[in-house]
């Protein structure tokens, strides 16, 4: 009897030709899915740094395997790989590697003999990026960069998965495989709309003005509206440390993961709202003016537990020479910022 042809090969089984026919067809977010699932041990861990469901995940990864004709992982607890597996991660990571290197390149044709790719969290970026970038750029014609502005969540495992050679934004915990750089403490002010600061202070809208431009005692404040961000974000655990140190549990009126907006809402009058002072800072001087047509900015006492403003990068892998010297321009931006030097935009 004639043997049945196999039709699914492990990958240290398949053939050269049909290893090369299924990667060249592979879809390389089912490869950034399998990598972290196997450095996670756990699709649920892997799934919330991947922002997508579990569901998504255990589907892409079996997706995977039945493309590969294998099993890849033993489903027990903790999670683990297969032989197969364990032969295929290492595989994985270097088509992502190549794949890295083949986008930088091709940059490269346009822009120069250097690339850099830079993570940034959005606020910030609006507030120092205009400073800090044509500064870097007139320094060095040469570089290509590349900035990815997305959330503090996304920004810590974009260093592992999305190639980031340096991150810019506040960090919770910084993993052990991090080095971390402190840039500025992320003092926070408090940003009333004038109709109900009026409400609250009635005929003593001057005077409570004048005692809180030093620093606003937020229990005075309990009784306003206020506006939420969530406690996952850099702004929503600052919030959350304030409500604790002077132990108040105010009103709510609605809640918003984006900060900018958030402010624009506390502009229209909506409601009471804690925002970083270094993004209050940075706006133009007539926006301010316009602003404060509208709301009063009254600082909070700087609390020990608020994310600071970091720079953070693979503590393996370390910063070669481009990204040591954005690391520095930053620097110089903040320590001119602390200082209360007013920052120059780069003429060109």
């Amino acid at each position: 009897m004639r043997a049945k042809r196999r039709t699914h090969f492990s990958p240290a089984e398949a053939p050269y030709n049909e290893k090369a026919e299924r990667l060249f067809i592979m879809d390389f977010s089912l490869l950034k899915s399998f990598t972290a699932v196997a450095d996670e041990k756990s699709f649920s861990t892997a799934a919330k740094h991947l922002f997508i469901s579990q569901q998504s995940l255990s589907k892409q990864i079996a997706k995977l395997e039945e493309e590969l004709g294998t099993t890849l992982f033993v489903r027990s607890r903790p999670l683990s790989l297969t032989p197969d597996g364990k032969q295929f991660l290492q595989t994985a990571k270097e088509i992502l590697q190549l794949k890295q290197q083949y986008e930088e390149s091709s940059s490269h044709s346009f822009s120069g003999s250097h690339f850099i790719h830079v993570g940034i969290e959005h606020t910030i970026a609006r507030a120092i990026l205009p400073y800090v970038l044509p500064e870097y750029l007139k320094e060095h014609p040469d570089t290509y960069v590349k900035v990815s502005e997305e959330s503090p969540e996304v920004l810590h495992k974009s260093i592992i998965y999305d190639g980031v050679d340096l991150v810019i934004g506040s960090i919770n915990g910084a993993p052990d495989n991090y080095d971390t750089v402190t840039l500025c403490k992320k003092e926070q002010v408090l940003v009333v709309p004038k109709q109900i600061m009026r409400e609250l202070a009635g005929d003593q809208y001057d005077e409570i003005k004048a005692r809180f431009s030093e620093c606003a005692d937020l229990t005075w404040f309990e009784k306003a509206p206020f506006i939420k961000i969530p406690r996952q974000s850099s702004g929503g655990r600052a919030l959350n440390s304030y409500l604790k140190y002077y132990d108040i549990n105010p009103c709510f009126v609605c809640e918003l993961t984006n900060v900018e907006n958030a402010f624009q809402l506390a502009n229209s009058g909506l409601g009471v709202l804690v925002y970083a002072r270094i993004f209050w800072d940075m706006l133009a001087p007539e926006l301010q003016a316009d602003y404060l047509k509208n709301i009063d900015i009254f600082p909070l006492p700087y609390l020990p537990d608020i994310d600071d403003v970091c720079a953070y990068y693979n503590k393996e892998t370390g910063l070669h020479g481009k990204n040591k010297e954005l690391l520095d321009i930053f620097r110089r931006f903040f320590d001119d910022y602390r200082s209360g030097k007013e920052p120059e935009k780069t003429e060109e």
